[in-house]
């Protein structure tokens, strides 16, 4: 038992001594050493016995016989110290130091010692707060939240000598919120140990997919069968495609070869742009079936000058028709058209159906056919394959942009913290009142007794930001707000088609709000402002809805939204504006190696 516990004990009445074990004084022994046990003491006994202890204050009355000095967290912010320093210790210490204790200081040093092991000197910071006597306790400002903490009491001489009288324990100081880590980022540890920082841990399944996926082989060689090819001359969209895929491929660090009919572009075999053409004789006149037969005799012939290639590609019927393969190699057949499409509704005469035989034909032969997306139906029905054996893939040069590419909607949720299956609502703009956005915070309980599973995204920054959450919660819809600050680029874009509409509560007209309705208009979803915001852009019930610049209003106009979900999807289908991006033919190649990797496993190698 301690001194201190000791020092309460000798001012409590007797039975409380007895509770605690301790025999009062001419208390006799039983013959088993042990006094004589006491009656049990009631409840109301006992709240008696402390208050009589209480009153007499014994903890103030003890006296300790060494200096000592202790902390305690309050709040994240917010710490407590206690500390006694003897006044004999203070008085030996003045002597030895002599004239360099005159105008000394009395502190409390504060170390910072988060996560080392401190020797005294190597805190990582330290702060001093006066004292104004040998004992006593405070308050104190933490200076770093969520750090470990420990003290030291002494005295400052005015050499800058601190001499400490007394050290505290090392004592943890919680973070100000559940978890410093309170946003989506994550770590990502690989089979080595090696640690890196994933931007969003939502993206996990993707990340783990792309780093999972086998990849391409070193280098690839492939083989490029085609009549035209823009490198040499050649015109049309079948020509450009034979010669930016390859180019492309080249520039991925493949070996790709193109094989065309010698011409007076092409008289011989040339590299240009890092890939290899080679003339093959072929006459360029005659009935085309013939023609197309003549090239594959001369094709199989050169392609016995060259080791087996890793992957044949045969652009369209005529560079095909006849052609077997090398040792069974990978073979994809391209058509830009089929002969039916070409026909445009007329009968089909001699010729015509000896090329719908030699295009099934080519395309039984072929492992996977590729064609534009929009032909892909017809294709598969005209040429007799089945439907899995025929890709769409963008021939023309152009890929679906970030607005048309297939996109989780969940997942886009999912990324600021809404249910996958929640519905949601975004607002973009400035948080001020000229926006008025605290009009749409004032429609939400309404909102949610009617849509339960609403939620309502706030892009964007301003003065009235902490308000605004602060009203949020007060009413009791603090649940379904995410004020997301500053969001731009994909991001953006993701929550655009992810959300129901897009709402614009403005007051007055606000800076950027045009840019805004655009916006919303490639991502094809309707727009609701009012008659003082951009309401020269929305035509009311046919691609969006305008209402007045108060919650009741915004209240009904998100109910014509949230109410008939289809009405608001064929509003949205009105307004979608197409961004009509250039062909990037960089990114086709890399969809067309992507591709590859997928159709062909036997041309990967694993990670």
């Amino acid at each position: 038992m301690s001194a201190f516990t000791n020092g309460i004990l000798e001012h409590a009445p007797v039975e409380l001594q007895a509770r605690a074990g301790r025999r009062p004084a001419g208390e006799r022994l039983n013959g088993h050493g042990h006094g004589h046990r006491p009656a049990p003491t009631d409840p109301e006994s006992l709240r008696r016995y402390g208050w009589e202890v209480g009153e007499r204050r014994a903890a103030e009355a003890y006296a300790p016989t060494e200096n000592h000095v202790g902390l305690a967290p309050v709040a994240p912010g917010q710490g407590f110290a206690h500390w006694r320093v003897l006044e004999s210790w203070v008085d030996q210490t003045a002597r030895s130091k002599g004239d360099a204790w005159r105008d000394c200081r009395l502190v409390l040093r504060l170390y910072d010692i988060s996560f080392i092991e401190f020797n005294g000197l190597n805190a990582h910071s330290l702060h001093d707060y006066p004292l104004p006597s040998l004992c006593g306790r405070t308050f104190f400002k933490q200076q770093r939240p969520a750090a470990t903490q420990l003290a030291e009491a002494g005295f400052l001489l005015r050499n800058g000598e601190f001499i400490p009288a007394a050290r505290s324990r090392a004592t943890p100081f919680p973070p100000p919120g559940p978890s410093p880590r309170g946003g989506h980022t994550g770590l990502y540890v690989d089979e080595r140990r090696r640690v890196e920082e994933i931007g969003n841990v939502w993206d996990q399944e993707r990340i783990l997919n792309e780093r999972c996926r086998p990849r391409l082989k070193a280098r690839l060689r492939t083989a490029a069968l085609a009549w035209t090819s823009a490198a040499v001359g050649h015109d049309g969209a079948p020509a450009r495609f034979v010669a930016e895929l390859a180019a492309g491929q080249c520039k991925s660090g493949q070996e790709a070869h193109v094989f065309l009919p010698a011409s007076a572009s092409l008289p011989g075999d040339r590299e240009i742009e890092g890939v290899f053409y080679h003339a093959l004789d072929v006459k360029a006149d005659g009935p085309p079936v013939e023609r197309a037969a003549a090239f594959a005799r001369a094709a199989e012939s050169r392609l016995r000058d060259f080791p087996p290639f890793d992957l044949y590609h045969l652009h369209e019927w005529m560079s095909a028709m006849e052609f077997a393969r090398p040792g069974g190699r990978p073979t994809v057949l391209s058509v830009s058209s089929v002969e039916a499409t070409r026909r445009n509704g007329a009968p089909a005469d001699e010729l015509s159906l000896i090329v719908e035989g030699a295009e099934r034909a080519a395309a039984s032969a072929a492992d996977f056919v590729l064609t534009p997306d929009w032909l892909r139906q017809r294709a598969a029905a005209e040429l007799g394959v089945a439907d899995e054996r025929v890709r769409p893939f963008p021939m023309e040069g152009r890929l679906p942009n970030e607005w048309e590419a297939p996109l989780d909607y969940g997942h886009a949720k999912m990324e600021i913290g809404v249910g996958p299956l929640d519905r949601l609502l975004l607002f973009v703009g400035p948080v001020e009142h000229a926006a008025g956005v605290d009009l749409l915070v004032e429609a939400m309980p309404v909102m949610l007794q009617r849509a339960p599973q609403l939620r309502i995204g706030f892009v964007g920054t301003g003065g009235m930001q902490g308000g605004l959450e602060h009203r949020a919660w007060q009413l009791g819809v603090g649940h379904a707000a995410r004020f997301l600050g500053h969001v731009e680029g994909s991001r953006l874009t993701r929550l655009l088609r992810a959300s129901e509409a897009l709402v614009l509560p403005s007051r007055y007209r606000v800076p950027f709000d045009d840019a805004v309705v655009d916006l919303a208009r490639r991502a094809g979803r309707p727009v609701v402002t009012t008659h003082a915001g951009p309401a020269h852009l929305v035509r009311h019930e046919e691609n969006g809805v305008v209402t007045y610049d108060n919650p009741g209003s915004m209240v009904w106009a998100l109910d014509r939204i949230l109410g008939d979900a289809g009405h608001a999807e064929r509003m949205g289908r009105n307004g979608r504006r197409d961004g009509g991006d250039a062909p990037v033919w960089g990114d086709v190649a890399r969809c067309y190696l992507d591709l590859c990797m997928v159709l062909f496993p036997g041309l990967t190698e694993t990670p």
